[in-house]
């Protein structure tokens, strides 16, 4: 976790790597804890589903190996154990095999878009239409999932940077069309009226024409909110700010978070680097052919122009009808283990949004008993907004907080059954583990599979009853 990002590259993997070392002997006892409750169970080619066996809900035989590994869980002993548990490598661990649309632009804390598409086809499969819901929609994979798969879908956050993400695709142009647009766009033939707050914000980061050509798109898209082409080109151009490739238009920087000035500037003077000029339009236009290389089918388009992006609270889904909603996808906050603010810094200045993401009540919480209290009231409105027999996939992960490990999905699991609004109450049927090989960033930071760090996607099912 990068908790404080005026620093340099070195002291941020330096801080990753003494993270996953703390968390090493916690993270292997949530596996080994997974494992001794499915100790019985014959694992298929697909996981493992089966009912926990023992003593009884939420307790071990004395001295047990599981009995030891809850001592360390201290008061999180988990009394879930009457949910069926479903464990193995549900979905695969190769990256990017799924349409290249949605890997348009990067965002921390996101999940894979074949988990969405595991749970849309698993619960969605006989249906001609169906409603799926994202209510901490992000950079809106469920939403783009559920549209490849010709359903109509809400996006909700309230992050503006999250909503541009969702609504910059509702509609996207072919290639052809996009070439057009962007040949259109005149970025370098004049000066910017870039201020000197925003030229020496930047100055570390971009060669001095390259922050003129950004200014200049990023005036034009604010000028245009409504053209389409120019939103999908906007988008393109917020995914290549900075990295560390000349793919980006920065000089070698972090690709994942925005990292502070003075934190590149430093940077900039440990490699003796200084930021050289990247024509943005080319840059622009490799990225979009690449991302665009796999034909969208013609259902994409027809299921997205029916999506509705809001910005509401999780807990107060107020422009969500009752009982209208087929399937929940989502991944909320895991506690305060992801800075959204701070981490989007450039992408906020680009899409004019500082300010509102200033002002902005995100759902971060420092202490379990807060985030439980949300969660509670949050897992209500999804039960008001499911339609009855619908289903809600709330995907979170370990969470190491101090020396105790905290298994979300089983605190989640505990408060149910919840009555509703509206009727109805929504209860657990199913924990499903998914486990696999650590891949691509993770391998950056020398994690280890199953022995580092966090490998698993720990989902909790919860169905309204009919």
């Amino acid at each position: 976790m990068v908790r404080k990002c005026n620093t340099d590259f070195a002291s941020v993997n330096r801080s990753l790597q003494a993270g996953l070392r703390k968390g090493n002997e916690l993270g292997a006892t949530a596996r080994e804890l997974d494992s001794d409750i499915s100790a019985e169970a014959k694992p298929s080619r697909k996981g493992m589903k089966l009912k926990p066996t023992g003593p009884g809900p939420g307790k071990r035989a004395p001295g047990s190996r599981a009995a030891k590994k809850e001592q360390i869980l201290s008061d999180n002993t988990y009394k879930a154990s009457d949910v069926p548990l479903t464990i193995g490598e549900l979905w695969t661990s190769r990256q990017r095999q799924m349409h290249p649309i949605h890997y348009t632009v990067s965002y921390r804390a996101s999940f894979k878009p074949e988990l969405p598409d595991y749970f849309i086809k698993r619960y969605l499969s006989d249906k001609k239409k169906a409603l799926v819901l994202d209510p901490f929609g992000g950079r809106g994979t469920t939403i783009i999932q559920s549209n490849l798969n010709g359903f109509s879908a809400i996006h909700n956050d309230l992050s503006p940077i999250a909503s541009f993400l969702g609504r910059a695709r509702r509609r996207i142009p072919d290639l052809a069309e996009l070439e057009l647009r962007l040949d259109e766009i005149q970025l370098s033939s004049k000066k910017s009226n870039v201020s000197d707050e925003d030229f020496l914000r930047l100055e570390p980061f971009f060669h001095e024409k390259t922050i003129h050509e950004i200014h200049n798109l990023r005036q034009m898209h604010l000028d245009n909110p409504d053209d389409s082409a120019l939103s999908y080109i906007a988008l393109t151009a917020l995914s290549r700010l900075h990295g560390h490739s000349d793919g980006f238009f920065s000089v070698y920087s972090f690709p994942q978070i925005s990292i502070m000035p003075d934190a590149q500037r430093k940077n900039n003077r440990k490699r003796g680097l200084t930021p050289e000029y990247k024509a943005v339009k080319e840059r622009i236009l490799k990225k979009m052919k690449r991302d665009l290389a796999q034909p969208l089918h013609p259902s994409f388009n027809r299921a997205a122009a029916n999506n509705r992006y809001l910005s509401c609270d999780a807990t107060d889904l107020n422009g969500i009808e009752t009982s209208s909603v087929d399937l929940i996808v989502t991944s909320p906050p895991f506690l305060d283990k992801v800075d959204y603010k701070k981490d989007n810094w450039m992408r906020a200045w680009f899409l004019g949004v500082e300010d509102r993401m200033d002002e902005l009540p995100l759902a971060i919480f420092a202490r379990l008993e807060q985030w439980k209290d949300f969660m509670r009231e949050a897992i209500r409105e999804f039960g008001r907004v499911l339609r009855p027999g619908g289903h809600a996939v709330i995907e979170v992960g370990e969470v190491i907080s101090g020396n105790q490990l905290i298994l979300l999905e089983r605190e989640m699991a505990e408060m149910l059954p919840l009555e509703v609004r509206g009727g109805g109450r929504v209860v657990a049927r199913e924990i499903c583990i998914n486990q696999q090989e650590f891949t691509k960033l993770a391998n950056c930071w020398k994690v280890t599979n199953n022995s580092r760090g966090t490998n698993t996607n720990r989902c909790l099912v919860i169905q309204k009853e009919g």
